[in-house]
Order: C-alpha cells, then sequence, then structure tokens
C-alpha cells in the first residue's frame, strides 16, 4: 500500500492536479490582505477567519476539490493509463484506497494551507493597514475547525473521487463539482434551511452553526459509507 501510494504521489509532480492544491487555498488568504490593507483599526485573527474558513468551506474548497479529482482522473483516463496501472500483481481494491487517501491527503494539506494563508495576509494586511494583531494567535480553536469542516466534506471529497475515476470526460466531475457550488451559495443567498445536510453545504454549516458536530459526524459518516460502495464498485469496473 505504501508503494502504491508513493506511486499516487509521483504521478503528481509537475503535474496541473499538484498547482491548483497548491496555488488556490492562498486566495482566502489574498482576500484578507486586502480587505485590512484600507482599514485604520488593527486587524483581529476571528474577523480574519470568519472571512477566509467560511469562503473555503461554501465555494473555494468545493470547487477546488472538483477541479483536482477531475485532474487526477484524466491522468489514469489519457493514454490508456488503465491498462497498465490494473496490470500491477496487487488486488485492485487497493489501487483505488491509494488514490482515496492521497486525495483525502491533500485535503487536509489544503486547509492547512489556507489556515496558513489567512493567518500570513492577516499579517501583512495589519502591517500595511491599521495594524497587526495583539490578541493571541487561536491555535486550538482553528485546529477544532478545520477538523470540523474536513470531516464535513468527506461526503463531497468521495463523491468526487467516484465521479472523476468512473467517468472518462473531464467535463462531468467539474460539472458535479460546480453544481454542488452553486447549489451551496444559493442556500447562503436565500437563507433556506431546506438544503442544509445537502453534502456541499455541509462543511459550511460545520462553521456556521452553533452545533457543528451532527453536520460535520453526517458528512465524515456519510463519506465513509460512499467510499464502501465506490472501491468494490471501481474494482469490478472495466476501464476503457
Amino acid at each position: 500500500m505504501i508503494t502504491l501510494i508513493r506511486n499516487e504521489l509521483q504521478k503528481l509532480k509537475g503535474s496541473l492536479a499538484l498547482l491548483v492544491a497548491v496555488a488556490a487555498p492562498a486566495l482566502p488568504g489574498l482576500l484578507v490582505m486586502l480587505g485590512l490593507v484600507s482599514k485604520d483599526s488593527p486587524a483581529n485573527w476571528s474577523d480574519s477567519y470568519k472571512l477566509a474558513l467560511p469562503l473555503w468551506a461554501l465555494f473555494l474548497g468545493p470547487m477546488v476539490i472538483a477541479a483536482f479529482t477531475a485532474l487526477t482522473g484524466q491522468i489514469e483516463h489519457r493514454g490508456r493509463g488503465w491498462d497498465h496501472i490494473l496490470a500491477l500483481p496487487v488486488p485492485r481494491w487497493r489501487i483505488f484506497v491509494a488514490k482515496i487517501v492521497v486525495t483525502y491527503g491533500a485535503l487536509v494539506v489544503m486547509t492547512a494551507l489556507v489556515i496558513a494563508g489567512a493567518g500570513l495576509g492577516t499579517l501583512a494586511g495589519g502591517a500595511m493597514g491599521g495594524g497587526v494583531p495583539v490578541e493571541t494567535f487561536p491555535w486550538e480553536k482553528l485546529l477544532k475547525t478545520s477538523l470540523l469542516v474536513m470531516a464535513a466534506m468527506t461526503t463531497l471529497v468521495a463523491i468526487q473521487i467516484w465521479v472523476s475515476l468512473r467517468f472518462v470526460s473531464f467535463v462531468v466531475p467539474l460539472v458535479t463539482g460546480i453544481g454542488g457550488a452553486l447549489v451551496g451559495l444559493s442556500v447562503l443567498i436565500t437563507g433556506t434551511q431546506k438544503a442544509e445536510w445537502f453534502p456541499w453545504v455541509l462543511p459550511f454549516n460545520a462553521i456556521v452553526s452553533p452545533d457543528p458536530y451532527p453536520f460535520a459526524m453526517t458528512g465524515l459518516f456519510c463519506g465513509l459509507a460512499i467510499i464502501g460502495i465506490m472501491v468494490p464498485h471501481l474494482s469490478r469496473h472495466q476501464f476503457r
């Protein structure tokens, strides 16, 4: 399994998927910095992360995950890559589990980059504006929130992985991700509670809800259930 994971990581080197995973999480931090430059009052960590984390959870994160999974799926779909990888003398299910592990690992890294980028954006924007934050950096709160968001994202990540590996077309996983993100935005704009359990809305609710745990646990366990169905299905599928 370690060898398969290492091979998956090797495929990402120099790929557009890696560029997306590294560059996109910097955008919330950039927006935080731009918002602080014109302020006269000192920056504070709470306001910065109230902007950065919901933006990541509701829109930017799902869009980046859609692009990342679509691009990594195309690595195998192009040039009959499945013919080679499925001919390896290992059980098929291990190949797909390795891909899932790498994708979720990328989610962890991207979330950490969002936290770091927003922190740097706060310091830079505060230095150019009304001053840097004077309060203690909220490590524990950010760690807790990040874990809840990543747990809530499990379902949408599992769906994106499945779609990107199952369908040859690059468009299908991209449309899935865009559609899900747009539903999430419509929920935010209209304020409706009828779609609060929609997979693309769960991460946002895990941040803003007074009780985030039901949303995080729903995303986590539904995602694990989807993975439990996805791996056997893909293992039996005949890729062309």
